[in-house]
């Protein structure tokens, strides 16, 4: 796995990528990570579609290695970002898979460039209509932690204390974005997914969001959490294959 930087707008940004691997007919795989974490949450699953696709992801600005920007902390403010890093790359048409909070980036993203998005994959997607208020999402937090592989825990608080007090706004931004509004306005296809006992994307969340996307698929990965795609990269990346080639 390659570690590399890119320039714009002035700012460094850091991503990690494997390339060389996929077919022309297969589309990249940009992966999107969520609240005050990094790319480094993607390293697992990334390794196991590295065998037919290129994949990446991309530390968005305050997040990993990449500087903040002055812009707002807003989801709008990342995805612009996101896009303005896949343009630099010149990646695109490509498949985006957010994780939590990086799925509303990368519905943000698809609703702005749909071009640019040939298809979206939102693992554990937030937020949950139901749990949009602060104590709510801790409980949540806390209940998930044994469903989590115990090797998670140094690198989410690893980058939860290199992104500091910046972690606050992104958490309002989490909370204002309705993703539930986004859905319907999107026309790509559609993968939902989860950890079985994943409690800060419960199964109703994502029923109701395949709902309201009209023709999404739902698949749940059994015996784990929020951070499936870490938890169980092999079977999260063998849900994905049927639906990266369809």
């Amino acid at each position: 796995m390659e570690k590399r930087w890119i320039v714009l707008q002035g700012r460094p940004l850091f991503y990690r990528c494997i390339v060389g691997q996929s077919r022309q007919d297969r589309l990249p795989v940009v992966f999107v990570h969520g609240l005050g974490v990094s790319s480094r949450y993607f390293q697992p699953v990334m390794r196991c579609l590295a065998d037919t696709y290129d994949v990446y992801a991309p530390d968005l600005p305050g997040h990993g290695h990449s500087p903040a920007t002055c812009r707002t902390r807003s989801i709008e403010s990342l995805a612009q970002a996101l896009l303005e890093w896949l343009a630099a790359m010149k990646l695109g048409p490509v498949v985006l898979a957010g994780q939590s909070l990086g799925c509303q980036v990368v519905v943000e993203a698809a609703l702005r460039q749909p071009a640019c998005v040939d298809r979206l994959v939102l693992i554990a997607p937030t937020l949950d209509p139901a749990g949009r208020s602060l104590p709510r999402q801790v409980l949540r937090f806390v209940v998930d932690i044994p469903f989590e592989r115990v090797a998670l825990v140094p690198r989410v608080a690893w980058d939860y204390l290199r992104m500091g007090w910046r972690f606050v706004p992104e958490l309002q931004a989490m909370f204002a974005y309705a993703t539930e509004d986004k859905l319907p306005r999107l026309n790509q296809p559609l993968l939902l997914m989860r950890g079985e006992f994943d409690p800060v994307a419960p199964r109703r969340w994502l029923d109701e969001a395949a709902r309201r996307h009209g023709a999404a698929q739902v698949k749940e990965i059994a015996g784990w959490g929020h951070a499936v795609q870490f938890s169980a990269p092999g079977r999260v990346a063998e849900a994905m294959r049927p639906f990266l080639v369809f």
